[in-house]
């Protein structure tokens, strides 16, 4: 069992690398509960200022700077690695809460504005997609995958006009 925060975080690397290879052979649930265990291992050790006092009392290893950015890191990759998971799912809501812990931390991570404003689309959220996607653009401008999303966005806004035309049309043929 690791003691320190350092055999901490390098077990909880090994279990984001074991995740990794369960997503790239498919088994996404399998994959999901490799990177949650993930968190058994760096949970509480970065605390705020606040609880430090605590954390001695307990006799806790408190983590160097580079150790804390080390597991901000390692949380914000599993969470995204999560949020594929649940994409491949078809588990949109899940995407949505794990993109919104990583926007919580880092407001600009692209690929957590990408992946929500996939999952928005497939929530028929087209505004919303449309903000996250055009944040996530405006960030990597030359990503391909964000700009063909874009493109299919755009394919659905008319596709919903053409649908809403069909609608009020057939609405006041009745009259």
């Amino acid at each position: 069992m690791p003691v320190t925060v350092a055999e901490k975080i390098q077990e909880a690397e090994a279990c984001r690398l074991a995740g990794n290879e369960l997503f790239k052979a498919k088994e996404f649930k399998k994959a999901i509960l490799k990177y949650n265990r993930v968190f058994a291992f760096i949970n509480g050790l970065v605390v705020e200022d606040q609880m430090e006092q605590y954390q001695r009392t307990l006799k806790r290893e408190a983590p160097t700077p580079e150790e804390a950015d080390a597991i901000q890191g390692l949380e914000l990759n599993v969470w995204s690695n999560q949020a594929l998971c649940y994409f491949k799912l078809k588990q949109w809501r899940k995407v949505l809460d794990v993109c919104s812990k990583i926007l919580e931390r880092n407001p600009h991570h692209s690929k957590a504005l990408f992946n929500q404003g996939r999952a928005f689309m497939q929530l028929k959220d087209l505004d919303l997609a449309k903000r996250s996607l055009t944040e996530a653009a405006a960030l990597v401008p030359n990503d391909v995958l964000i700009q063909k999303e874009l493109q299919r966005l755009t394919a659905l806004y008319r596709q919903q006009d053409e649908k809403e035309k069909k609608t009020w049309a057939h609405a006041f043929k009745k009259m």
